[in-house]
């Protein structure tokens, strides 16, 4: 009976070895050992079978081509555009990252073996090193005869002196080189040898330097307003390769304020006389001195092929610093006003009008020129200011004076016999321990700012 239970014991134990057994001798060498072959990239990777069948065996297939693609050592070669144009270091820098970790997303052929247990999954990817290199090499040639393409017809193009369209195609070929700047980008041609990528950038730099841009004016005087109807107005040439120089037709040029502020009207290109314009159609700044910068419009590039990658590389190829721009003076003339003032100090008339004095200024600066002729004044300006002292509130060893102020301000337009403007401010309180002198000091100083706030918005409305 015991020799018949021990029989029973280990034919059950044999029973159960088996299926361990059965995998065992089913397993792949790969899984058992991992292949050391000099003529492929490997990588191999086993998950439990957890989850959805979908989800672990996306999960080992993404973790062995990782592993493949991190054997893939990208070099960057001493001909490559990188090294021989001077590129943004930022740039650089987030490239030379980013091309390596864009291995895995590109590669292609690979040979892909599974195997699965009863409680994990392994998945091997093996890529041949010679196939490898020659679809490598496959694309980079067609990228280079595209760029040199591009190349060809920006020539044709800087020959019709049409600048635009030779950048558009020198766009074009950067772009067609955009996952091969760290590669040798020689070129071979019936012509000779040449490195494409530093071909497009001496272009495009050249292309630069036979644009000029020529305003119509080099400074204009305004008188500010709100509305204004003020052209102003450029010319573009393009010298040819004898030295001649053609009107520039159909050049885009952005206008913008670089210094102050106003707005204009819409933007355009070049017309067949190589003449383009914008009007300044308000004044936001009333600042003296102010600037707009008429500028090639670089937005119009390759507009349909505009992602951020996209962007942040030509930007590398197209720097701003050398874009053909002219900028134009900009004189803000301010309207002409006569000042009417009254000011009262604790009931007495100031001649002196210390807070008339300060309005005085922050109008001048912000709104008009003050003349003394009434004649020559467009807009007569009266200010009314009223100083009351209040009370004296006494502590322990000191007191603290309190001082009143209201003020109110009209403004006419002498062409039209109109008022056009008028406000008030009233009750603004000035507190200081001493004397009333201090207390009035106190509320010159608030109300200005008072007026700065309350006021000058509104007079910002108002058409001078």
């Amino acid at each position: 009976m015991n020799k018949q239970a021990n029989l029973t014991l280990l034919l059950l134990l044999a029973f159960l070895l088996m299926p361990n057994i059965s995998e065992a001798k089913k397993k792949p060498s790969w899984v058992k050992q991992r292949p050391n072959d000099p003529a492929y990239y490997i990588g191999i990777a086993n998950v439990p079978k957890a989850g959805s069948a979908v989800e672990y065996r996306q999960a080992a297939r993404g973790t062995a081509l990782k592993q493949m693609s991190s054997e893939i050592k990208v070099n960057i070669s001493s001909n490559s555009v990188l090294h021989k144009i001077e590129t943004d270091y930022e740039y650089k820098e987030a490239y030379e990252s980013k091309i390596q970790a864009s291995v895995e997303q590109t590669l292609e052929g690979y040979e892909v073996l599974t195997w699965e247990g009863r409680k994990e999954y392994w998945v091997m990817t093996r890529l041949s090193k010679q196939k490898y290199e020659r679809a490598k090499q496959m694309k980079l040639d067609k990228a280079k005869m595209m760029a040199s393409s591009y190349l060809t017809d920006a020539y044709k193009a800087i020959d019709n002196y049409d600048a635009y369209s030779a950048l558009n195609y020198l766009a074009k070929g950067v772009i067609s080189l955009k996952d091969h700047l760290e590669e040798d980008l020689t070129y071979k041609t019936v012509d000779g040898t040449y490195n494409v990528g530093t071909e497009l950038f001496s272009a495009i730099q050249d292309v630069f330097r036979r644009v000029q841009l020529m305003p119509v004016q080099s400074n204009y005087q305004i008188q500010f307003s709100k509305k204004l109807e003020v052209p102003i107005g450029v010319n573009a040439t393009f010298t040819g390769k004898a030295g001649e120089k053609r009107p520039l037709v159909g050049f885009p040029l952005k206008y913008e304020f670089t210094k102050g502020e106003g707005i204009l009207t819409a933007q355009s290109k070049t017309n067949f006389d190589g003449y383009t314009s914008v009007s300044i159609t308000r004044l936001i700044s009333k600042r003296k001195m102010q600037e707009i910068t008429a500028g090639f419009d670089f937005s119009h590039v390759a507009e349909s092929e505009m992602d951020d990658e996209v962007k942040r590389l030509l930007k590398v190829f197209f720097p701003v610093k050398q874009m053909p721009a002219v900028g134009i003076a900009i004189e803000v003339l301010k309207s002409k006003a006569y000042l009417v003032s009254e000011e009262k100090v604790f009931g007495k008339l100031d001649d002196k009008g210390a807070f008339t004095g300060m309005l005085k200024t922050e109008l001048n600066e912000n709104f008009f020129t003050f003349t003394s002729d009434v004649n020559e004044a467009d807009f007569v300006v009266t200010v009314n200011s009223n100083f009351v002292a209040g009370d004296e509130r006494k502590g322990q060893g000191y007191s603290v004076f309190t001082v009143f102020a209201d003020f109110n301000i009209a403004i006419q337009d002498i062409k039209s016999q109109t008022e056009i403007f008028a406000d008030n401010l009233t009750g603004i309180r000035g507190m200081r321990p001493g004397n009333y002198e201090y207390a009035l000091k106190d509320v010159r100083i608030k109300l200005i700012e008072e007026f700065k706030e309350q006021i000058e918005p509104r007079l910002e409305q108002v058409n001078m």
